[in-house]
C-alpha cells in the first residue's frame, strides 16, 4: 500500500472510531434487553464511570487509526531522511 493510501486508511479509521465513540457517549444511559416472553428488561447504566461508558470498539478503531497514522508518518520521514543523506 502506498504512503498516501495508508494515510487515507488511517484517517478513515480515526473518523469512524471517533464517531462511534461519540455516539456511544451521547447515547441514553439505558440498556434494553428483550426477553423470551416478549417483554423488555431495562437496565440503567447511568452510574458507571467514564472509562466503562467510553469502552467500545470505536476506541480500538481510533487507537488503531492513530497507530497507522504514526507509522505512515514515520515511514514518510524515514524515506525523506534517507534521500537527504
Amino acid at each position: 500500500m502506498t504512503n498516501f493510501g495508508t494515510a487515507l486508511l488511517a484517517a478513515a479509521m480515526i473518523v469512524i472510531g471517533s464517531i462511534k465513540t461519540w455516539l456511544l457517549m451521547g447515547s441514553i444511559p439505558l440498556l434494553a434487553l428483550p426477553t423470551c416472553n416478549g417483554e423488555t428488561l431495562n437496565i440503567a447504566i447511568g452510574n458507571v464511570s467514564f472509562f466503562e461508558r467510553a469502552h467500545c470498539w470505536g476506541c480500538y478503531m481510533l487507537a488503531a487509526g492513530l497507530t497507522v497514522a504514526a507509522f505512515a508518518a514515520h515511514d514518510r520521514f524515514a524515506k525523506r531522511r534517507s534521500v537527504a543523506s
